[in-house]
């Protein structure tokens, strides 16, 4: 809601007028998102998510035929590519065919966007996204109401995994802003009723304010938490260092966006009390994994698959390497062999969960671990992405720390760039980060690789203890 055209208005509105734009707000997308198809969908999912390994074999390999046949005939990218390699549609008959084809990179998406567009395309029918990823790259593309149905409905088949239905009330602790930055006074939440859902925005989460969230958490009763882990590890260590309690306590956190890190995770689970779980997906939405009940990663294959490219063999019969995704369902821009840009490790094949399921395994996701900023509020800042969502004249951007109160911002230019630009990039993070940070630009030919080839979207270099111990623990160890 914070990326609307009349969130301006909505930010000058009292706060019973504010309830109210939630209530239509929430009641729109419920009526848009949570229709008959999304329930038979969910209801088909709950039945899928059972099936045998053959069966997940034979529908995987079903979907990828017809798939790359649209592909072939109607999508200029992948018939120009499967034409000079000599391919043709029926080359491609199963998953394991896929290696066939070339990996589509992000920078190849950036450069041949309206040819991924299949002409027999409808755009005004259409949803357009646009995402930076980890790595502060922008990235535009479509996918179509039938896969952003589905990936709704795999996300709430891992929340029934755990108890949960649309009907449970949660909290949704976000880093985009629906209660405005400059508010100081509670309330300091905003209830978005037909979602059974409130609101608490990571601005909030501040020493000044922890005590007014924390009772208002104790005085409502609610069945989940949905958080960025960097976002409620901030509540909770605040919370632990003020010697607040929390008295109602959810019965399941649900993670996602980045890894649980290990002082994170005992940190939120002392202060909660609550199973944590995950789930691994993007807006790209050709690939997903989510956690089943004892804390592997499966494969939600019903949407793509997921494969492992310049791998690694592990002693354990495991598989270390880049994560690349197939999606079925978006024919009308379809990601094929998509590099996520992450790395991930899959399970030995012959490993089965003890929860019964037969999808593929994957033991853990390593490509998300970045470090945070520390901003002169005291919070711990982890994710730039949605800093850098509309700024398409950034080549690579990276956010650096070198000391408190102050951060690089690298960027690798486009042609276009512009001091307009920069200004635009400053005012965001003054916006979403912190007024008071300053921010100076360095303008790089390259962002420096870590030694796996990536570089970190966020580093710090501060030392642990200008960094108050983040990097080892927190209040609620000790």
């Amino acid at each position: 809601m914070s990326s609307h055209p009349l969130f301006g208005l909505y930010k000058r509105l009292p706060v019973w007028m504010q309830s109210q734009a939630c209530w239509i707000y929430g009641y729109n997308f419920s009526r848009r998102q949570y229709d008959k198809f999304y329930f038979q969908k969910l209801e088909w999912l709950l039945e899928s998510e059972r099936w045998s390994a053959s069966e997940i074999e034979a529908y995987q390999n079903e979907r990828l035929r017809g798939l790359i046949k649209e592909a072939y005939n109607d999508v200029l990218y992948y018939h120009e590519i499967m034409y000079r390699l000599k391919l043709r549609p029926s080359d491609i008959k199963s998953v394991n065919d896929l290696q066939k084809l070339p990996v589509l990179k992000k920078e190849d998406l950036r450069g041949n966007s309206n040819k991924l567009v299949s002409r027999n395309a409808d755009k005004k029918r259409l949803l357009f996204r646009h995402t930076s990823g980890t790595t502060g790259k922008s990235l535009h593309f479509y996918v179509n109401r039938e896969t952003d149905t589905l990936q709704w409905a795999i996300w709430w088949r891992h929340r029934n995994r755990f108890g949960m239905t649309n009907d449970s009330w949660h909290v949704n602790f976000r880093a985009h802003l629906l209660v405005p930055a400059e508010q100081e006074k509670i309330p300091l939440w905003r209830w978005v009723t037909p979602l059974r859902q409130v609101v608490i925005n990571v601005q909030h989460i501040t020493q000044p304010k922890i005590r007014y969230l924390i009772d208002f958490l104790n005085e409502n009763c609610f069945e989940f938490y949905t958080a960025y882990p960097s976002i409620i590890h901030n509540l909770a260590f605040l919370a632990a260092r003020n010697g607040l309690a929390l008295k109602n306590r959810p019965r399941v956190i649900f993670m996602g966006c980045e890894n649980t890190l290990d002082f994170q995770r005992s940190c939120i689970e002392e202060f909660t009390g609550a199973q944590i779980t995950d789930q691994y997906g993007f807006s790209e939405a050709c690939g997903n994994a989510s956690e089943c009940e004892h804390g592997l990663y499966h494969e939600d294959f019903e949407l793509g698959t997921i494969e492992s490219v310049e791998s690694e063999a592990l002693s354990d019969g495991r598989v270390k390497g880049k994560i690349v995704c197939t999606g079925f369902t978006c024919h009308e821009f379809p990601f094929i062999r998509y590099e996520v840009g992450d790395i991930g490790v899959l399970e030995n094949p012959d490993v089965t969960c003890k929860c019964g399921r037969q999808s593929k395994l994957i033991v853990g996701i390593e490509g998300r671990q970045d470090d945070y900023v520390i901003t002169p509020e005291g919070r711990r800042i982890m994710r730039f992405d949605y800093i850098f969502k509309d700024a398409q004249n950034c080549m690579e951007s990276q956010i650096v720390q070198k000391k408190l109160g102050q951060i690089l911002v690298y960027i690798v230019q486009r042609s276009n760039y512009s001091q307009k630009d920069e200004n635009f990039i400053r005012e965001e993070i003054k916006k979403w980060i912190s007024p008071s940070l300053k921010v100076k630009f360095v303008y790089v030919h390259e962002i420096e690789r870590e030694p796996n080839g990536k570089f970190r979207a966020v580093k710090s270099l501060l030392k642990n203890k200008a960094k108050g111990g983040a990097s080892s623990g927190c209040a609620c160890e000790n």
